[in-house]
């Protein structure tokens, strides 16, 4: 897509809704300077074109009482399609799993996990993560603090 297709008021559209996705065209239209009626047309251009996938709420884990937070790496046993297959449909099944990506390297995939406590988490590892045949290796991180949380991504490129 040319660079110029996103000007400055578009740009300040997913800012401003990439932090807080439940802003209108009417808020949109104070904090960008435009009228509420060309803030609500290009905050749907955005959408239709794909630049705004979704609008999320974002929880707070520790208000659902989940004390566990963890990087979580995997090696399969072989990359045979039908192995990496089967994971990946497990993996969609698991709702402690936020995130899981497919990588590069000596690990397979890398997921972030959510549980409720060590004991839980340790349920999960072994009834469910390795409930199948295709796992090899899992290194757990446990994130002791977490320094920085932000689902905005950077507009400097686009």
């Amino acid at each position: 897509m040319p660079k110029d297709r996103l000007d400055h008021f578009d740009r300040k559209i997913l800012e401003l809704v990439q932090r807080n996705g439940d802003l209108g065209p009417s808020e949109l239209s104070t904090l960008i300077h435009l009228s509420p009626s060309q803030s609500s047309r290009r905050l749907q251009r955005l959408r239709e074109e794909g630049y705004i996938e979704r609008t999320a709420a974002i929880l707070n884990p520790e208000k659902l009482n989940l004390g566990i937070s963890a990087y979580v790496s995997v090696r399969l046993r072989s990359q045979a399609a039908e192995l990496v297959q089967s994971f990946r449909k497990r993996v969609d099944t698991l709702p402690e799993i936020v995130s899981c990506d497919y990588t590069t390297g000596e690990i397979d995939f890398m997921l972030r996990v959510h549980t409720k406590d060590l004991q839980s988490y340790s349920e999960f590892i072994n009834t469910k993560l390795f409930a199948g045949n295709e796992v090899d290796t899992v290194r757990t991180f446990i994130i002791m603090q977490q320094l920085k949380s932000t689902t905005a991504l950077s507009l400097e490129y686009c």
